[in-house]
């Protein structure tokens, strides 16, 4: 596999939805081109573009990407692999004889843990159409590449059929997203239209309270007239559900940013970590624990805060946020926005073994990336074994509602 300069997710994903369609153009003869690696286990760097395709004939595709003028070589080509410069990137691509591409793609994916394990059960070095032909060839239930990480997959896969992870259908709305009201690049209309394209039964919309760290905040004398503006577009989108959310920020005391009074208006409250005030675990544990304790917040945001590739997160007490989560009935989000990738999927994993409910949102700041950046959390999801039964926005609105007031009824 040819190595990059580690790209988030989304970057990555930019980079293909320019040398997918490219290649397609040059190379009419691949079929099924889609990534592999790390991209294909939704990993939130991505080390290395690897691509995998198969053709009726790999030499003479092989020979066309390597002459085509669209594509800048990098070595010369080998058996049913070739490497180009895409946008001053790597990116192989590997093109497999149809009988032998469910083999191709299940290497290309890996991880090398993966493969360790599927080496120690007697995997054979053979040909196979396709991935579920290889699973089965050793009495194993197909793995999907999320789950690929080394970690026992293969001994649940011997034991039976593994859970029904949740996937994109399962999807019946998004809770978080801003608009230009704070640090939104699109208007509020722009994000309802995106999410109404989507075919979702709801949506929230959930800027940032005035306290918050961000280039632009929602100031509490624009509340009205946000409100006023998500009731006409209520009459124009009468099919899917809008809620006025918010996205309030833990102060490090532990207080919300707005008061009760204001919140309590709100159809829906995330609240969020964004700034550690040089405070150590104790004190951030106990700010999330007192916001997860509080009867109007509904969803604690990207828990560790982290951001990907720069920061690991704040060093939080995991255990007991799952735990006080579970008790008081708040959801925590697994955010798909590439910069954050949180909760992660072994946290996710944790947490609903804990008793938490999740929520997988896209934290979108515009309207185009929607669907990419909730086909993020949910992969992030899958990778932490995630159940759709266990996540609060594959519920029907009618139990997301439910949620919030049983909520606001214990408080």
């Amino acid at each position: 596999m040819s190595t990059v300069k580690p790209l988030t997710l989304g970057r990555a994903w930019d980079l293909l939805d320019t040398c997918i369609p490219s290649i397609a153009t040059v190379c009419p003869q691949l079929e099924a081109i889609e990534p592999a690696g790390d991209i294909r286990r939704v990993e939130a760097l991505v080390s290395s573009i690897v691509l995998v395709a198969w053709a009726d004939d790999p030499s003479a595709a092989i020979e066309t990407l390597s002459a085509t003028r669209a594509l800048t070589p990098v070595a010369g080509p080998t058996e049913g692999r070739v490497v180009c410069t895409i946008r001053n990137t790597p990116v192989e691509i590997l093109v497999a004889a149809p009988e032998n591409h469910g083999s191709t793609l299940f290497k290309a994916t890996g991880s090398d843990g993966h493969l360790s394990e599927m080496e120690r059960r007697g995997l054979e070095d053979r040909l196979h159409a396709s991935e579920d032909a290889l699973y089965s060839s050793l009495g194993l239930a197909f793995i999907p590449p999320e789950l690929r990480h080394g970690r026992g997959e293969t001994d649940a896969a011997a034991a039976g059929p593994l859970p029904p992870l949740v996937g994109m259908p399962d999807i019946r709305g998004d809770l978080h997203m801003h608009t230009t009201y704070s640090d939104g690049r699109d208007d509020l209309a722009s994000m309802v239209e995106g999410c109404h394209a989507l075919g979702y039964e709801y949506m929230a919309i959930t800027d940032h309270s005035s306290g918050a760290a961000a280039s632009r905040t929602l100031a509490r004398d624009d509340i009205a007239r946000q409100r006023e503006e998500i009731d006409a577009l209520r009459e124009r989108f009468p099919r899917m559900t809008i809620l006025h959310g918010i996205e309030v920020d833990i102060l490090p005391d532990g207080r919300l940013d707005f008061e009760d009074a204001i919140l309590e208006r709100f159809d829906i409250v995330l609240a969020s970590l964004h700034e550690h005030a040089r405070q150590g675990t104790g004190q951030l544990t106990r700010r999330s624990i007192a916001a997860l304790r509080h009867p109007l917040v509904n969803v604690l945001c990207h828990p560790a805060n982290q951001l990907v590739g720069h920061f690991d997160g704040y060093a939080l007490d995991f255990d007991a946020l799952y735990a006080a989560a579970a008790e008081t009935g708040t959801a925590l989000e697994i955010d798909g926005a590439p910069s954050h990738m949180d909760l992660d999927g072994e946290r996710a994993r944790a947490a609903v073994a804990a008793g938490a409910t999740l929520s997988i949102d896209s934290d979108c700041h515009r309207a185009p990336a929607l669907a990419r950046q909730m086909r993020f959390g949910v992969g992030t999801a899958r990778r932490g074994w995630v159940e759709a039964r266990l996540v609060l926005n594959t519920r029907p609105l009618a139990k997301v509602r439910e949620f919030i007031a049983a909520k606001r009824r214990r408080g």
